[in-house]
């Protein structure tokens, strides 16, 4: 045994036989400094991840305990596609460039994937932080976002000359300037022009968008405090009149995924079961078709082809969630609700992957990243093997094969919504929380979930943003309005989820008009889109 490998075996790596001689000391610098910047990591050095430290790929935060089983089963040949799928996502686009798979595993060309078993892998479930949160925490984590969002924006062309704000603060002179700063105010002039103060790491310099510039001052108008944008326009004395505000926002060529294989993915939400106005007899009706035991020919056939079963958050409807709950409530146990909710789930078919994240009504904090359910929770499940529990909000990469990196989705529950329906001038204008889809675009579009301070409850980490949309998903999924939406934005499909609950006098008061007992259906190989509505069987 070589050093460098006694050197892995006491930072708690394991280093595969087939390369203990081909590691030397430039490879262990290389390697454990690739895997310190990894949050979670993974055990075991094979050749293929060794091959992709050394060729600089960038290794995403995807979550390494799926990566190590996936490789166990490769190796034993249970499961040829799994483990590909992963080395697929870790070397995006260059699926014909990935290091080769030695001969005695090499994948069977001509054997047929079956597809009765959708590849489910979790590219990021968020660690819950037990740390004392302190102001410092606060600052750190918000100079994360700045840089990460800041890198984003570099990659435009119109800010690729962007200079750092106290070079600005000395010119009198009016010249073209290039800033990308984090809006720490914003307010309306006495001559109807708005003000935005913009903040570097480097200084703080006022940015004026005139009225007479509709469509800049439509745009700046909707700008939230703590957003990251960039700036362009002629500088003056410690200011900048602004002729171009710019978002990280989504490429315009973003690829429009499709699957080689038609299967289905199914997507619904806010079961909220204990509620009194749950609508259990349509759920059941829901559970009987996903079966392919409800509805005509054609409909059953389309049924058997769902793999994929979604469901973002508020599956019970919990305990003390709001004032007065009680009284809606059928059954107040919240472990009771949840048993109730096991029963369910475990008639629908074992090939069917049913995804879960928590939801505001869930036994947990509300604060986000919100985590898994506790063990007491997810015991109730341990007899279903066809579930995956992920945190809120959560990266699940599905339907990957040896040929087809497959589909990312972003899910995310949705606490932030109402504050963008109702500090976002022309969402509040348009319809509020009836106008789901524009709110997920507008997230998107700032490549973050929650781009200010108080739309939603949040957890600061110094180290990692959760609410950050660094990945660029091909699917985002949402809840909590209880609404039927469903849209594209440069082609990512959007989608806020229905519920199975009738309104209830907290709904009324929040604004909320449910739309019930309505799931989404989408053909992973056209992208074709039904909204299927059970309401009346």
């Amino acid at each position: 045994m070589n050093d460098a490998v006694k050197s892995f075996m006491k930072k708690g790596y394991l280093v595969s036989p087939e390369i203990i001689n081909e590691i030397n000391s430039e490879d262990e610098t290389l390697i454990l400094a690739t895997l310190n910047s990894l949050k979670e990591k993974p055990l075991v050095i094979n050749e293929n991840l060794l091959n992709l430290i050394r060729e600089n790929k960038n290794l995403i935060q995807i979550n390494w305990n799926e990566f190590d089983k996936s490789r166990v089963l490769f190796e034993k040949n249970k499961d040829k596609s799994l483990y590909y799928s992963f080395l697929t996502i870790l070397n995006p686009g260059e699926a014909q460039n990935l290091p080769e798979i030695p001969k005695e595993n090499e994948l069977d060309i001509q054997e047929p994937l079956d597809t009765n078993n959708g590849n489910v892998i979790i590219l990021k479930n968020y660690s819950d932080s037990l740390k004392k949160h302190d102001v410092q925490e606060f600052i750190g984590y918000f100079k994360l976002r700045y840089d990460k969002l800041k890198n984003i924006l570099l990659s435009r062309k119109e800010l690729q000359n962007a200079t750092s704000i106290n070079r600005i603060l000395g010119k009198i002179e009016k010249e073209k300037v290039t800033i990308i700063g984090i809006v720490n105010d914003k307010r309306v002039t006495k001559n109807g022009n708005i003000l935005l103060s913009l903040e570097d790491p480097t200084g703080i310099i006022n940015v004026v968008i005139s009225k007479n510039k509709y469509e800049l001052f439509e745009i700046a108008n909707d700008t939230l405090l703590d957003e990251v944008i960039g700036i362009t326009g002629l500088a003056g004395d410690k200011i900048i009149f602004c002729d171009g505000i710019y978002y990280p926002d989504i490429p315009i060529n973003n690829e429009l995924k499709k699957s080689q294989n038609e299967e289905y993915a199914l997507f619904t939400s806010d079961m909220q079961v204990g509620n009194k106005k749950f609508y259990e007899k349509n759920f059941l009706k829901f559970i009987e078709w996903v079966n392919g035991d409800y509805g005509n020919k054609e409909q059953k056939e389309i049924a058997l082809k769902i793999k994929y079963l979604f469901i973002p958050g508020d599956i019970v409807d919990g305990v003390g969630v709001y004032p007065g709950q009680e009284e809606d409530l059928d059954i107040t146990d919240i472990y009771k609700q949840y048993d109730l909710f096991a029963e369910y789930l475990i008639k629908i078919r074992k090939d069917v992957k049913i995804i879960i994240s928590p939801g505001n009504h869930d036994a947990m904090r509300i604060a986000e990243p919100q985590p898994i359910f506790d063990k007491k929770i997810l015991d109730k499940f341990n007899l279903m093997d066809n579930l995956y529990f992920t945190t809120n909000p959560s990266i699940v990469n599905i339907a990957s094969t040896k040929d087809f990196s497959g589909f990312n989705v972003l899910i995310y529950h949705g606490f932030s919504f109402p504050y963008i329906a109702e500090n976002v001038d022309s969402i509040r204008r348009s319809g509020r929380l009836e106008n789901v889809d524009s709110i997920m675009k507008y997230l998107l579009q700032r490549r973050h979930l929650a781009p200010s301070h108080t739309s939603t409850q949040y957890l600061p980490n110094a180290e990692e943003d959760p609410l950050l949309i660094e990945k660029i998903p091909d699917f985002f999924i949402s809840g909590h309005l209880h609404k039927t939406k469903a849209a594209n934005y440069r082609n990512i499909t959007l989608m806020n989820c229905s519920c199975w609950l009738g309104i209830t006098e907290d709904q009324e008061r929040r604004g909320i008009k449910p739309d019930p007992c309505k799931a989404i259906l989408i053909n992973l190989k056209t992208r074709d889109i039904k909204i299927l509505n059970f309401m009346d069987v």
